[in-house]
């Protein structure tokens, strides 16, 4: 076999990845693009065997006498679980590589696939897990991407949260040893979002060079940041195996979920640049997305109460403000009467609906609105039709628990998923339903496929159950909801045109769930909705702009009474939809900025188009903060000149914010804004026009 070469540079979007392969393999570099290099430049002589202390390997083995964090863990039937891998194979293009690495007696390859974008410079990894020898080997963890991190890096920030308060930033010092993270509900999970950022210390919204990684994968996962003896970082994502869920039979092979590795200079704004390029270009099952329509969802509306009558009077309100698509949620399908009756049930309920659902869909389109539906298929309710004429096909352990008075069903057995594609698409054919919003309202803790492990093999299912249906319904789109965010990542997205970010509607804390998403989703995914005076699930009570300024950012959309309101508040609500109409291109289609705000009383993003003629601000009060507030405005054209104003229907807090002033975009970066200080839970929105002529 030819050797390899000495060393390989592969980049792509301004991003550089030099790799060593010989013996075990080693990253040399990952990070801003490099020029040509030659081997001088490096140590160009690997030691025979890693350096338990120094750079890791491309695999990371006890084999080797490595001491940190294994990215590979098994061990075979009749015994043997420290293999030691090196590089045997070599190919790959100007910016992808596959290195395959095998043990000496060649019973176990690993095949990395590593592939950097032309344009936004992610870079994709995966593993594939081969068994060539003659007995089952169980395979326990493999990293999909295991890079090294400088030892600048040294400030981590990670994702917690729980239902109704996903997306929170934690941020920790990275010191001696391992921060694990680790999820093991079965979905995505509401409290730990598959993915790290690392940087040098005090990273901003401006500054600083950062690392981060995502899984794309909707089950379990791990990841992991360790710093070894020597100072040197490793930074391992992967999906996270139960016991015995993966056994690999002689010739069997796993491949792990995609990752991606991002690495960027100008701080969380320049991460942000690069996911959202890549989540638009390569992730979403359409490129690009076709105009996000206005939402009505009726789930706060009317929760499970539908009668015809209610729900054409509520499209009708909802039609006067500017709705575009009307949401049937929960509530329409047999036996429905509370959240404890009628899943897996998916027809019609003939006591609501006597005609089906067609005669709702057409007042709908009538009205110049289209038509969606929420279902929740993955689980069924004790006592449904289903569950009384299948019970074998749920997936739980002996004496599991119904949690939410719900199962999970299987989609790893055939029969169950053609079941469901079967009512689903009945459905689809039966009335003009343009959206599905998929919801998913139990983890997969302790449920099981004959005894053992089911998380992997149910998330397969439920990516096969979705993928025929868009395959049988081109024109169909989804929305990915799991009592809120509890289901959001790059693998379900790209199956997905929305994801519903939070069943709290609470817009003081959306912000924070809103920035924290926003790393590394774009906010036309993004469904935000304007939710009544007070918060149905947090009791807050908010003023009707700032509840539409936060809202006005993402998806848009509305989950709220309208039969009730008054004039006033119908009036105020239609011009907040107007001017996300006016500037839906801009908001869906721009780069997404924080506002370098330290003051944690006040927070802010924006969008800035992509040529940098024009912009869309939110300023936000969140708690009390007396005096003046400096806002500088990052992303604009430094030499351009910009007419700032307050557009209608926004608060106007600044007596010069209807007609507006003119300033460069090098003193609103640098210079910024005086504001006053508002109270609590007030916002005000600022558009730039970029023009000719003198400052103000």
């Amino acid at each position: 076999m030819t050797a390899p070469p000495p060393l390989l540079h592969r980049r792509g979007g301004g991003v550089s990845l030099v790799i060593d392969p010989r013996g075990a393999g080693r990253v040399v570099y990952w990070g801003p693009a490099l020029p040509d290099i030659t081997d001088g430049l490096w140590d160009a002589e690997p030691p025979a065997t890693p350096d338990p202390g120094g750079a890791a390997p491309l695999v990371p083995l006890a084999g080797w006498g490595y001491g940190g964090l294994p990215a590979l863990s098994g061990r075979w039937a009749s015994g043997g679980w420290a293999p030691r891998l090196a590089v045997t194979a070599v190919s790959g293009g100007a910016q992808d590589v596959s290195l395959t690495l095998a043990g000496p007696d060649g019973a176990l390859s690993v095949l990395l696939d590593w592939y950097i974008d032309a344009e936004t410079g992610v870079l994709t990894g995966t593993a594939t897990v081969t068994n060539h020898g003659t007995e089952p080997y169980r395979l326990d963890w493999c990293a999909a991407l295991c890079l090294p991190l400088p030892g600048w890096a040294d400030e981590a920030l990670t994702f917690d949260g729980g239902y109704i308060r996903e997306f929170q930033e934690h941020r920790q010092p990275i010191g001696p040893g391992a921060l694990v993270r680790d999820n093991r509900r079965g979905r995505t999970s509401h409290d730990s979002f598959p993915a790290l950022v690392a940087g040098e210390a005090g990273f901003g919204a401006v500054h600083g060079s950062l690392f981060a990684v995502h899984l794309g994968w909707s089950g379990n996962h791990r990841l992991t940041l360790e710093t070894l003896a020597a100072g040197t970082r490793v930074l391992m994502a992967g999906e996270l195996l139960l016991p015995g869920e993966v056994v690999l039979a002689p010739g069997g092979t796993y491949r792990t979920p995609p990752a991606y590795a991002i690495a960027t200079d100008g701080g969380l704004n320049g991460l942000m640049a690069r996911t959202h390029a890549h989540v638009r270009r390569r992730i979403l099952p359409r490129a690009p997305l076709p105009e996000r329509p206005v939402h009505l969802n009726t789930w706060e509306a009317v929760y499970h109460s539908h009668d015809p009558q209610g729900l054409g009077d509520l499209a009708r309100a909802a039609a006067v403000v500017g709705v575009e698509r009307f949401v049937l949620d929960d509530g329409w399908f047999h036996g429905r009467v509370n959240e404890r009756h009628g899943l897996g049930d998916w027809w019609p309920d003939e006591a609501k609906h006597p005609g089906g659902l067609a005669p709702l869909a057409e007042v709908v389109r009538a009205l110049g609105m289209r038509f969606a539906l929420w279902v929740e298929p993955e689980t069924v309710n004790p006592g449904s039709a289903l569950h009384t004429d299948h019970p074998d096909w749920l997936l739980r352990l002996p004496g599991d628990p119904d949690g939410r008075r719900q199962y999970v069903l299987d989609l790893g057995r055939d029969d169950v998923a053609d079941h469901l594609f079967a009512r689903i698409d009945a459905l689809l054919r039966a009335a003009p339903v343009d959206m599905l919003k998929w919801d998913m309202n139990r983890d997969l803790a302790g449920t099981a496929w004959q005894g053992e492990p089911a998380v992997r093999r149910q998330v397969a299912g439920v990516y096969r159950l979705i993928d025929r249906l868009r395959a049988a319904h081109p024109h169909l789109e989804i929305e990915s909801c799991a009592s809120g965010g509890g289901r959001a990542d790059w693998g379900i997205l790209a199956r997905c045109e929305r994801i519903w970010v939070s069943d709290s509607m609470d817009a003081h804390d959306r912000l924070s769930m809103q920035r924290g998403f926003t790393l590394f989703f774009p906010p036309e995914v993004m469904g935000a909705h304007v939710g009544r005076g007070q918060s149905a699930v947090t009791g807050r009570r908010l003023d009707l702009d700032f509840r539409c300024a936060v809202a006005l950012f993402g998806h848009m959309g509305v989950e709220w009474d309208l039969r009730g309101i008054d004039a006033q508040e119908r009036e105020r609500l239609a011009a907040w939809i107007a001017l996300h109409k006016r500037h839906r291109a801009l908001l869906h289609g721009g780069r997404w900025v924080r506002l370098p705000l330290d003051d944690r009383a006040v927070t802010g993003h924006g969008v800035v188009a992509m040529d940098g003629g024009s912009a869309l601000y939110l300023v936000a009060q969140r708690v009390t903060r007396p005096g003046i507030v400096t806002v500088r405005l990052p992303g604009l054209s430094s030499d351009g000149v910009y007419r700032v104003t307050v557009p209608d229907p926004s608060p106007c807090p600044l007596a010069w914010g209807r007609r507006g002033l003119r300033f460069t975009g090098a003193h609103l970066s640098s210079a910024g804004l005086r504001l006053p200080a508002g109270t609590p839970d007030e916002a005000v929105v600022l558009h730039l026009e970029r023009c000719g002529g003198e400052t103000s």
